[in-house]
């Protein structure tokens, strides 16, 4: 290692830009308090008088909630959420379906937040005829998607700015709210209470279940942060949660509570899309000013869902791309900006595709849009138990206890199984789009076993055989060279023991989940009486047990820190994430997440 190598790390990480706390906050934030506009009247239609106080029992779950988040976040601060959780604690075929719970949860949040905006103008706006809310939505999807090629910093700029604005929207709407109900008093508040009886066949606890259950929807982009926790400042991410959840507090149930004060329940279920607006105009004692402004807000913040969406599938998509799973061409970033140019082009025709294909008609994306969300809350209350129990040396910014993951995965799943009761259609459209990305990435992820497979086959049916030897040849000599290219790519584990047992338990995870011919032992080490004295004859030993894997022992002079690991990465041209270590003790000098996706697949 020679000091130049070191010193290429440390000028990349110089010129990475970084975003600050409000910044961060408004990304995710936007969909959080946008959540407002679209679960209120959802979460009164089930709930009824009673919709405050599911909104509450939200608010208070998502508590612990913010705390599993934090946990796996800062354990493990890397890109991609509980795929990279789980890639990192359990196998690569399990990260994979969560990765496409998550995809699927990024692409109808883009899709149903377009589609709801466009819809929510053109019922207050007599819009141009040829400007249809089908061809609106559409325009906001490529509009976002190009604001997004710009790069994260200046789409954070503006969900910064959107993200002001509606909260000040919505504090104007909550004094404003106050206010009439002092003037006006009590009224509508008793009569919503005394005159109107529960639906025949129910009772208020299973009114109240029923609104948590549609409540949940309201507090999508609170899984969305760790999905870009690699571009925060220093320490920031458990601020970022703290004031997600402070904003989900003071935003969602008070308003509620303030519908129920003014408004009548019947007015409510008869404008459940829109119950906000209503509230507005009932605060404004039947002015429109307030109503107009709540809707010009409403469509800004449902586009910057738009956003929200886009940036957490750039997070994980990236994360997919280079550990393998999708092809490299993902990595590709524009030379101006320094975005991601083909996930986002890629991601853009993907919805505008899908909205074009179900004519605009977004019922189904949104049930779609309920399972995979509450699925990717799940599985991160599932990654905090597994990263207790198997990188429980990971240093973390807090631990929640057992039981607390155990009770919350439990409410989630509760409320997961509670939506698809009160609406069975939910589970057919999830199991169809799911099943769609699960074969892709399947796919993608065991494409060596299929191009064998394909060798295979091709090799039991004689009949094709008899037209042309020479096609038999060409086609044998294509697969055989598209195995080969998979395999060709070299997995590096860092070594620091001469234990066999930890070297065979390496090479035995990389042949369970990668598809790779060669494998590079790696030991660091400052002075060469340090190198275990057993070390080169287990691995002569271990590459005569493993006659099919190509196994190297590479010694390196140095620390093992970020910058070396940068440098080795660089010169023996293998990307991170294809480096794999044994996990970190407490007492480890550097974060998990400095190493810039290199991957841990032992105690």
């Amino acid at each position: 290692m020679e000091p130049s190598d070191i010193e290429v790390y440390k000028s990349e990480l110089s010129k990475r830009t970084m975003i600050g706390l409000w910044r961060a906050t408004s990304i995710a934030g936007n969909d959080l308090i946008a959540s407002v506009l679209y679960s209120i009247g959802p979460c009164a239609v089930q709930a009824g008088k009673y919709a405050p106080i599911s909104m509450l029992l939200v608010a208070l779950l998502m508590y612990p909630m913010k705390r599993i988040i934090t946990e796996v976040a800062t354990a493990m601060p890397l890109n991609g959420g509980t795929y990279n959780a789980l890639l990192n604690s359990t196998s690569k075929s399990v990260a994979a379906v969560a990765a496409c719970l998550s995809i699927l949860d990024y692409l109808a949040t883009c899709v149903v937040s377009a589609s709801t905006a466009s819809a929510y103008l053109a019922a207050e706006v007599v819009l141009p005829e040829k400007l249809t809310p089908f061809v609106l939505t559409i325009t906001i999807l490529i509009a976002f998607s190009l604001i997004c090629l710009l790069g994260l910093k200046e789409s954070s700029t503006l969900t910064l700015s959107i993200f002001t604005l509606h909260s000040v929207t919505m504090a104007v709407v909550i004094v404003t709210s106050v206010v009439a109900w002092a003037r006006f008093g009590n009224s509508t508040l008793i009569d919503n209470w005394s005159s109107i009886p529960d639906p025949p066949g129910t009772n208020p606890l299973l009114l109240i279940a029923k609104g948590v259950c549609i409540g949940l929807l309201g507090v999508t982009g609170f899984e969305s942060a760790e999905n870009y926790i690699e571009d925060l400042k220093p320490n920031i991410f458990p601020q970022v949660m703290n004031n997600m959840f402070l904003f989900l507090l003071t935003l969602n149930a008070p308003i509620s509570f303030l519908t129920t004060v003014l408004v009548p329940i019947p007015i409510i279920d008869q404008n459940s899309a829109n119950a906000v607006s209503i509230l507005a105009e009932y605060a404004a004692q039947s002015g429109r000013w307030l109503r107009l402004w709540v809707m010009v807000d409403a469509v800004i913040v449902l586009c910057a869902g738009v956003l929200t969406g886009l940036i957490g599938a750039i997070g994980l998509i990236q994360r997919l791309a280079s550990d393998g799973i999708l092809p490299k061409f993902f990595l590709i970033r524009n030379q101006w900006t320094g975005s991601y140019q083909t996930i986002i082009l890629t991601f853009l025709a993907l919805s505008v595709t899908l909205y074009v294909i179900v004519g605009g008609d977004t019922s189904s994306l949104s049930g779609v849009f309920a399972v995979a969300f509450l699925g990717s809350l799940s599985t991160f209350a599932v990654a905090n138990i597994l990263i207790k129990y198997k990188r429980g040396r990971l240093p973390r910014y807090n631990r929640v206890s057992l039981l607390t993951a155990f009770f919350t995965l439990g409410l989630l799943m509760a409320s997961l199984i509670g939506n698809i009761i009160i609406n069975p259609m939910i589970a057919e459209y999830f199991v169809i789009y799911f099943a769609v990305v699960l074969i892709i990435v399947l796919a993608m992820l065991k494409r060596c076993w299929l191009w064998k497979l394909c060798y295979w086959l091709f090799d039991q049916m004689d009949f094709l055989h008899h037209f042309s030897p020479h096609t038999k040849e060409k086609v044998e000599l294509f697969i055989q060279g598209q195995i080969k290219k998979v395999r060709k790519l070299p997995i590096v584990f860092f070594l620091k023991t001469d234990e066999p047992h930890v070297m065979n338990k390496a090479i035995q995870y990389i042949k369970k989940n990668e598809d790779t011919g060669q494998i590079k032992f790696v030991h660091v080490y400052q002075n060469s009486n340090d190198i275990p004295e057993n070390l080169e004859a287990h691995h002569r030993m271990l590459d005569q047990i493993y006659p099919k894997i190509q196994i190297d022992l590479i010694f390196i002079q140095g620390k093992f820190n970020p910058a070396t690991v940068d440098a080795i990465s660089r010169q023996l041209n293998i990307s991170k994430p294809q480096m794999f270590m044994a996990c970190p003790g407490e007492n480890f000098n550097h974060s998990f997440g400095e190493f810039d996706g290199v991957r841990i697949i032992m105690l």
